[in-house]
């Protein structure tokens, strides 16, 4: 629901403020699926509401389940798709969230790169899908802004719905968490607007040349910058920074490439690594390294603050990396 436009249309026809404050609760705590539902409102301003504006952008058009995900694919009014999923672990429920119809970045590995850009998001689009799951009364604990697309690269939508998310929904910041493939200028934006909403890099690679192949925007978005960029991000912030380390076999799982991992993360206190198992993808060359256990052995034997993370949805298409509509 486009709440701004909403708030606006229910001053103009001279609603008392206590009817307004209703009809957001109910859209918020996800009590009703349409208007039309709102029967503590009378049939008049139902049918007004219905007749001027969509309770939800998104509307669902095809859902897959696994023990412990569910892949959404969402249609948008202009029947454009997006995907979602919702990963249920054992302490908490966590959405992921799209910002993009498809993505720019092209990064070889994934399959929501393939798809190239179609367009941002709106704000409410964005929120809207979070608001699709709680209508299914699922609680949602914690947002990672890690489905399609990049989100610096539709940053003040994205912004404003992490706003709208804490102030509304009542997710704390440190709930959510933004993941990037190394926007400096987003990065630097992030770092300036001190929230304490988590930052995750993907990184994949700390040499340029193999970035450059698997990562195309890492031409653009130098590693050398990138790291800097991370280095003034936990100066300013004094919070942890999360790099994202898809193992690939034969691309980034040498012995040789574990060491400068390890060298990185330990040259920071504030950094943190996540090994992550590459989920595999359609029409991509890439595979899942067969050398974890080696390569975080040395990782163990440098200190290296990290993490294997579970990987979750990849039985249904719905892990990182794996989202296409």
């Amino acid at each position: 629901m486009n709440v701004v436009k909403v708030i606006e249309y229910l001053l103009k026809i001279g609603e008392p403020k206590f009817r307004l404050n209703q009809i957001l609760e109910s859209y918020y705590l996800a009590k009703f699926k349409s208007f039309d539902e709102m029967t503590n409102i009378s049939k008049d301003l139902r049918q007004k509401l219905s007749d001027n504006f969509n309770f939800l952008s998104v509307e669902e058009d095809g859902i897959v389940e696994s023990k412990n995900s569910i892949k959404a694919r969402l249609k948008l009014i202009d029947n454009l798709q997006i995907e979602t999923v919702f990963l249920k672990y054992k302490e908490w429920n966590t959405v992921c969230v799209s910002t993009q119809v498809g993505c720019a970045m092209g990064c070889t590995f994934c399959a929501t790169g393939q798809m190239g850009l179609k367009r941002n998001l709106t704000c409410e689009e964005i929120i809207d899908q979070i608001i699709y799951w709680k209508q299914k009364g699922v609680e949602v604990d914690r947002i990672v802004f890690m489905g399609m697309g990049e989100p610096f690269l539709n940053w003040l939508n994205v912004k404003k719905a992490i706003e709208e998310i804490h102030d509304n929904l009542k997710i704390g910041w440190r709930k959510m968490t933004v993941s990037t493939v190394g926007v400096i200028n987003g990065i630097r934006d992030f770092t300036s607007w001190e929230k304490e909403v988590n930052l995750a890099i993907s990184l994949h690679s700390l040499n340029q040349g193999i970035r450059e192949k698997i990562m195309p925007s890492a031409k653009v978005h130098k590693l050398n910058e990138l790291v800097k960029s991370c280095h003034r991000y936990t100066n300013q912030t004094k919070r942890l920074l999360f790099f994202e380390y898809a193992l690939m076999d034969g691309v980034n799982d040498t012995d040789t490439d574990a060491q400068k991992l390890a060298d990185l993360v330990n040259s920071n206190k504030l950094f943190f690594a996540n090994i992550i198992k590459l989920n595999s993808v359609k029409n991509s060359k890439i595979n899942p390294s067969k050398r974890t256990v080696q390569f975080c052995r040395i990782l163990d034997s440098n200190r290296v603050k990290y993490s294997r993370r579970m990987s979750m949805g990849g039985e249904i298409k719905g892990a990182c990396g794996q989202l296409i509509s």
